[in-house]
């Protein structure tokens, strides 16, 4: 099987296609990681997203070095956040009461009941070329749908979960994007 996949990458080449290499020749390194980018990302969610790839690209034994030109590969980081309706999802518990200090009690009432919440979807994709060269040498993505305004549809645990579920595939090629719950 993986002298079928050396000469597919071989024949490749030869072609002149663009289609990447072989997961095999593919180990991790040195890598230049372009800042996050995509439709009305603003720049604190991008700085939150490069935080999470950095450190998912760590874990994944690849030394991230500053600014670009440097290192093994370049890597780009797309993102994509797309609010999809408003569902329905629990209400906050209510506080604690409190005391005043003429005797009385004040009481907080729970809201009860559900409230509507954004539902969005974010999908981060991470494409790795090696440097000085244009063409994709690997790529991965995963998506996940979350509701705003708790602690699951966070933008840090976000960010954190799928960049963890791409740098997971490496350096396997997957067909689509891993979709996490």
């Amino acid at each position: 099987m993986l002298i079928l996949e050396g000469l597919a990458a071989v024949a490749a080449i030869v072609a002149g296609t663009d289609s990447p290499p072989a997961a095999a020749t593919l180990a991790p390194g040195t890598v230049a990681i372009a800042p996050a980018a995509g439709p009305a990302l603003s720049s604190e969610a991008a700085r939150v997203f490069d935080d999470a790839v950095q450190r998912a690209m760590l874990r994944a034994r690849f030394t991230p070095l500053p600014g670009q030109g440097h290192g093994r590969y370049a890597a780009s980081v797309t993102v994509t956040r797309t609010s999809r309706g408003v569902v329905a999802a629990e209400g906050r518990p209510a506080p604690p009461p409190l005391a005043n200090l003429n005797g009385s009690v004040s009481v907080a009432l729970s809201p009860g009941g559900e409230r509507l919440s954004d539902l969005v979807v974010t999908e981060l994709k991470v494409v790795l070329s090696r440097r000085g060269d244009a063409r994709p040498v690997w790529s991965g993505s995963a998506v996940t749908a979350r509701v705003t305004g708790n602690r699951t549809g966070g933008i840090d645990l976000v960010a954190q979960t799928l960049a963890d579920a791409v740098m997971a595939q490496f350096p396997r090629q997957a067909a689509g994007p891993v979709s996490i719950p």
